[in-house]
């Protein structure tokens, strides 16, 4: 699940750890599923939409796909590819400046409804590690002292 780009897969550690899933088990799903595959794809995909001699090729190849397949679509095709050679010329345009004396307002949107809520939860789950591990070393000195009273009760 950690190959996909999409944050709510992320929460998925939280689960695990709120589960009791062993660190390295995660640890290693992780670096497999993030620096593995999904480097990968991400890579392949940018160098694919920023190289125009590809994107050139993939259009020419899907457009004479569409219309050997499609009965009619060449009448249409002009339109079509005039529409999208728009909308890529707007998505390669440069964006125009913004003024720096305009301030930003604070929106009250579900994005930041949702950042909070993200944000609890993450400060809840850091708050749980360090008490568990607070609890661990606890348990581990108790056991320690528990074990030298018993020892020391046989002697």
């Amino acid at each position: 699940m950690s190959q996909v780009p999409n944050p709510l897969f992320d929460l998925a550690g939280i689960m695990c750890g709120q589960f009791g899933i062993p660190f390295w088990k995660f640890f290693l799903a992780t670096l497999i599923g993030k620096a593995i595959i999904k480097t990968h794809i991400q890579t392949v995909f940018i160098i694919s939409v920023c190289n125009n001699q590809l994107l050139d090729w993939i259009e020419n190849e899907l457009i004479w796909v569409l219309s050997s397949l499609i009965p009619g679509f060449d009448s249409y095709l002009p339109t079509l590819t005039e529409k999208l050679h728009a909308v890529k010329e707007k998505y390669l345009a440069a964006p125009h400046p913004v003024p720096s004396n305009v301030k930003e307002k604070w929106d009250f949107s579900f994005a930041s409804i949702w950042n909070t809520i993200v944000w609890l939860m993450l400060m809840n789950f850091f708050v749980k590690i360090v008490n568990a591990t607070a609890q661990d070393h606890l348990k581990k000195q108790q056991d320690k002292q528990l074990a030298k009273k018993v020892s020391a009760s046989r002697h």
